[in-house]
């Protein structure tokens, strides 16, 4: 066990599932040290007389997306943890640094499941994709790092990394608590959901976001103590597996990112529509629903225009070919597969199956399926959308 510079042994995060979470464990440690050491009681002595931690009480300190209440124990438990972990010269630093600001830095997290970085990936305006072993210690990390038992088939996929920004919130809000009036916090809050989505339209990526929370850094009060959470778990389809992001993508995912904001609400919308069709395609395990949610994304990718409804699945064929196509061979092969994807779509639309002489051939044939949409996807999105009928025609 590792000990800090006051000679306290220093918690850890564990790699399985006890009891007590971090949290509990972190705090049940210092706060009888605060209680039972000379050490701790003078801490508590020497912040109940600043003028600066006075002025505190009855206000609550802000996470951004929450508060707490503040407490001169709580800020002396954070002391003293900050201590052993950087020493006391440090400890003494970080918090006259946070008793004379009047603003923090808080992490802004989404936390999502379906995907895995090995480093973080850096995007414009101070966003990234982290992995959960680079995130702050938490009860969040910890649980969803934990390595669980069971059958594969019944683990669920709990979120391996998170998209972060950190942001700049008020210090102290009166209470209640109220959604405070952090713009950039709630303006970067919207912008984290809309990367997980975005991240639908790369080649094999599912993202589903899980949970939002927030996080302060440790060496700003109150650090692990100052509690966490946000928004609920969010229920859909999950899946079992996840895949690996690679730093490669960080230029088609700023691309598709600054075209999104580029769009109308509406517009927005629709991508939005889409991408979730897109998404749970990927992530259900039913060939009948994947193969449906998957033509369904197509459709309002090369359908929005067209309300002739016998000359619907012609259209779907030739727009997709000639979108993608990069030689008559190849307009050819892309055809087809459009062709077999509108058939089988139509198949489950209208009668709720596959006949079960054609599910083989649906699953063994999806990859190409996925693939193709998620080209369509990317080049409608980047480009924007053609004057259909000159590129049908090859005047494009």
């Amino acid at each position: 066990m590792q000990v800090g510079e006051l000679n306290i042994p220093k918690i850890e995060i564990e790699p399985f599932s006890f009891v007590h979470d971090f949290h509990t464990r972190i705090y049940d440690q210092y706060a009888e040290m605060l209680e039972k050491t000379e050490l701790g009681k003078s801490i508590v002595k020497t912040l109940s007389e600043d003028p600066r931690v006075i002025a505190l009480e009855d206000k609550m300190l802000s996470r951004g997306d929450g508060a707490a209440r503040f407490a001169i124990t709580t800020l002396a438990i954070w002391f003293l943890w900050c201590a052993n972990e950087n020493g006391v010269a440090s400890a003494e630093q970080y918090l006259d640094s946070f008793l004379n600001s009047e603003k923090i830095s808080v992490l802004n997290t989404l936390w999502v499941s379906g995907i895995e970085v090995d480093e973080p990936i850096i995007l414009g305006d101070g966003y990234a994709i982290q992995p959960a072993t680079h995130m702050p210690d938490s009860r969040d990390k910890e649980y969803f790092l934990q390595i669980r038992s069971g059958p594969p088939r019944q683990r669920m996929r709990l979120p391996a990394c998170a998209i972060t920004k950190t942001c700049q919130v008020q210090k102290t809000i009166e209470a209640p608590f109220h959604r405070p009036a952090d713009q950039e916090f709630w303006n970067a809050r919207e912008q984290l959901y809309e990367i997980a989505m975005l991240l639908n339209a790369l080649s094999g990526i599912s993202c589903l976001p899980y949970y939002s929370s927030t996080y302060v850094d440790p060496t700003t009060p109150l650090g692990p103590f100052g509690g966490s959470g946000g928004g609920s778990p969010i229920y859909d389809v999950l899946s079992r597996r996840s895949t690996k992001l690679k730093s490669e993508a960080k230029s088609t995912i700023e691309s598709l990112l600054a075209k999104y904001r580029q769009s109308n609400d509406g517009e927005k919308m629709r991508i939005q529509r889409i991408l979730d069709r897109l998404s749970q395609a990927k992530r259900r395990e039913q060939i009948e629903d994947k193969i449906l949610d998957l033509g369904v994304a197509l459709e309002m990718l090369l359908l929005d225009d067209n309300h002739n409804n016998d000359q619907l699945s012609l259209t779907f064929r030739l727009r997709g070919s000639w979108l993608t196509g990069q030689s008559a061979e190849d307009r050819v092969e892309k055809y087809q597969l459009l062709k077999e994807i509108y058939s089988y779509r139509s198949q489950v639309a209208h009668s709720g199956i596959l006949k079960v002489s054609k599910i083989k051939n649906v699953r063994q044939s999806f990859p190409q399926y996925q693939s193709l949409a998620e080209d369509i996807c990317q080049k409608l999105m980047l480009d924007g959308k053609p004057d259909w009928d000159k590129l049908v025609l090859g005047a494009i």
